[in-house]
């Protein structure tokens, strides 16, 4: 999907054997350095030192809500920064729940299953927040529809060269 020459900035997850690196210098994940949020601003600053290339931010819900969407977005229009954002959306704080868990699993933290504080639902539409700053924008609920709409966002990126945001909703 990124391509050999694409540079990946992941503040989640993301499984490399779905996502192969061959060329070094092209992925780049959090370090203590960052903090929620970072990949997006990351990509942006990677997209203004390297135009030509693909840039792509894989985030989860919480980091992107921390990341201030409006202004991701709005700093990609405005400075005409054709990247791709991915956001896996469980609805939730994963790291806060996982860390309430590991300490207080046995009290009421575990009796909720650690959502107390980390429960993002309703969730916002994302897509949204993308399509008002002119990008292309998607929210993938079937994991089959995830191909198509991964290489949509790709041709809008560089084809049609504006930014695009792809709302993944996934299970926990």
């Amino acid at each position: 999907m990124a391509g050999p020459d694409g540079l990946v900035f992941n503040e989640y997850q993301l499984r490399l054997d779905a996502c192969a690196r061959t060329e070094p210098g092209t992925y780049f994940a959090l370090s203590p350095a960052g903090g929620l949020g970072w990949s997006v601003g990351a990509a942006l600053g990677a997209k203004l030192a390297a135009p030509d290339r693909f840039v792509v931010a894989t985030i989860g819900d919480g980091g992107f809500i921390f990341a201030n969407p409006t202004a991701c977005h709005w700093a990609a229009e405005a400075h005409e920064l054709p990247i791709l954002m991915v956001i896996f959306n469980n609805a939730r704080y994963g790291a806060v729940r996982n860390a309430t868990l590991s300490m207080f699993a046995s009290g009421a933290a575990g009796r909720d299953n650690g959502l107390g504080l980390a429960d993002l639902s309703p969730s916002p539409p994302f897509e949204r927040y993308a399509q008002a700053h002119g990008a292309f924008a998607a929210r993938v609920e079937q994991p089959a529809d995830l191909p198509a709409v991964l290489a949509a966002a790709r041709d809008a990126v560089l084809k049609e060269k504006r930014h695009a945001l792809v709302n993944v909703i996934t299970p926990y």
